[in-house]
């Protein structure tokens, strides 16, 4: 009974939208609890191996069940197939999401998910992973009027309509190859989506769009650890977005423009600084500029020129303080376009979370708060808005928002019971009606996302297979919207692979 009352508080202010699993982290089947209190690195993500011994025995988890049957042991314990020897690892898995749902306009949907995943290291100094999706689906009239202003659904890249309204065939793939150099350097090359942060959202990188090349150098000496990240990202149907007359077809072949980032993290017995920096660069840019600006950490602000408009700069800072007893505290605070007038646009997060909060193994409880103000990200020139493929590269809603998010988690054995709501207030400047907008600032996107709202979601999840993440699981959804006094419902249930996470919740 002691344990009941925490448990109900917790849980009944909150229900989510649409995140399939808070908790696995952003990539593999990572135990980050494990990771917290290790005294190693959490700023970046996804982890292949490389980083360090924790990563690898995390992901690369092969225990058997020998008093099972085969079957047994693939269906509800182990990786589908297993190969290892003494310098070799390799695992291979399905992928699949099978559900369907339904909500108070009297629609019917479903998601019809198949993949592959492969993983595996040699000698542990070569780490590679793939994997690949084909999509089908049917998604809320949310999604829907997102695909029709921007052309895209949040976290993917092209897609094609089918035969009903808001039904779509796309497909996507992620992949990373990584090189332990040495004890202390090491190189990534890859495709996937990125996150830098502690937190639930990260007003930096988070891994809400769609996924992009990338590649990582990490470099660590003595209690310091350097990161530079080259990625490319896309602009596509630019011009559509924007209004112009001659949009860029579905077929085209996309305007790009580069984007590095370089963190400096320090640790410091529990605690953990970070320094971030963050640079859009145009395709115009002359070529011998390029690595220049992309490999001169925390200098290149001082000297870009930004009379030319060829570049987006943003700076920041991450700290974390964590204590097994007492919980994680993380923060994060990013200046954008301080040099121009006196009303400068930044972004902050503050968070705090626990594994087992109130004492209570297994239960996992979290708080943040995330804003963003007007105009943050974008940028004169619009083609160095911060975002790839029409998306936000940090918060999901772009600018203009402050967000609180409420998620709370308790496990028994296989089940799972996951809440969280998110609560939106009013975007108040004149000068936008929506706060999903880093296209431009003077575009009305979703007119019935403006004003306060509220987001939230109960899951009951069972998990089959904890190596591999399937999952059954059940879930309400509802969207109150205060301006209008509506309420909307959103109810699914079905199959998933776990492994990734969709953010519809914005």
């Amino acid at each position: 009974m002691k344990h009941f009352l925490p448990i109900l508080f917790l849980l009944c202010p909150s229900i989510i939208f649409a995140q399939d699993y808070p908790l696995t982290g952003h990539f593999q089947n990572l135990n980050e609890k494990s990771i917290y209190y290790n005294d190693i690195s959490t700023l970046v993500r996804p982890a292949t191996g490389v980083e360090n011994e924790i990563y690898d025995s995390l992901i690369f988890t092969t225990e058997k069940k020998s008093d099972k049957s085969w079957l047994n042991r693939k269906l509800f314990h182990e990786h589908l197939v297993v190969l290892e020897d003494e310098r070799f690892k390799l695992l291979l898995d399905p992928i699949i999401d099978f559900r369907l749902n339904s909500n108070d306009l009297a629609e019917t949907g479903y998601l019809n998910t198949r993949g592959i995943l492969l993983s595996g290291n040699l000698d542990s100094k070569i780490y590679f992973n793939t994997s690949f999706y084909e999509n089908q689906g049917v998604f809320p009239m949310q999604i829907y009027d997102f695909y029709d202003f921007y052309g895209v659904i949040p976290g993917y890249g092209r897609i094609k309509p089918l035969s009903r309204i808001n039904e779509y065939d796309f497909a996507t793939a992620y992949g990373n190859v990584s090189f332990r150099a040495t004890e202390n350097l090491n190189f990534s090359l890859g495709y996937d989506r990125l996150f830098i942060g502690d937190g639930y959202r990260s007003m930096i990188l988070s891994d809400h769009a769609a996924p992009m090349m990338y590649f990582k150098t990490s470099v660590k000496f003595g209690k310091f650890e350097y990161n530079n990240i080259f990625t490319k990202a896309l602009n596509p149907n630019f011009n559509n977005v924007m209004g112009f007359a001659v949009p860029t077809s579905e077929n085209s072949r996309y305007p790009l423009k580069y984007i590095s980032y370089n963190t400096l993290t320090y640790k410091l017995n529990d605690w953990q600084f970070s320094l971030i920096e963050a640079l859009v660069m145009s395709d115009d840019l002359p070529n011998w500029k390029v690595p220049l600006y992309t490999f001169s950490p925390f200098f290149r602000t001082a000297y870009i020129d930004y009379k030319k408009q060829l570049t987006n700069n943003l700076v920041g800072a991450n700290i974390t303080w964590h204590n097994p007893k007492k919980g994680i505290f993380y923060s994060q605070f990013i200046l954008d376009s301080w040099y121009k007038d006196w009303s400068p646009r930044l972004a902050f997060q503050l968070g705090y979370k626990d594994f087992d909060f109130l004492n209570l193994e297994n239960l996992y409880f979290q708080l943040e708060i995330n804003y963003a103000s007007h105009r943050a990200y974008t940028h004169a020139n619009n083609e160095l808005y911060y975002g790839h493929y029409n998306q936000a590269l940090a918060h999901p809603a772009g600018a203009h928002i402050t967000e609180f998010v409420l998620l709370s988690a308790y496990s028994i054995k296989k089940f799972e019971l996951v809440a969280k709501m998110n609560y939106y207030f009013e975007c108040t400047d004149s000068y936008i009606s929506s706060n999903q907008n880093i296209n431009g600032p003077f575009i009305s996107v979703r007119e019935y996302l403006s004003g306060d709202f509220l987001k939230a979601e109960a899951q009951l999840i069972y998990n089959v297979n904890r190596a591999n993440r399937l999952q059954a699981f059940c879930s309400m959804d509802v969207i109150y919207q205060f301006n209008a006094n509506k309420t909307l419902m959103f109810y699914q249930f079905g199959v998933r692979t776990a492994i990734r996470s969709n953010y519809y919740d914005f």
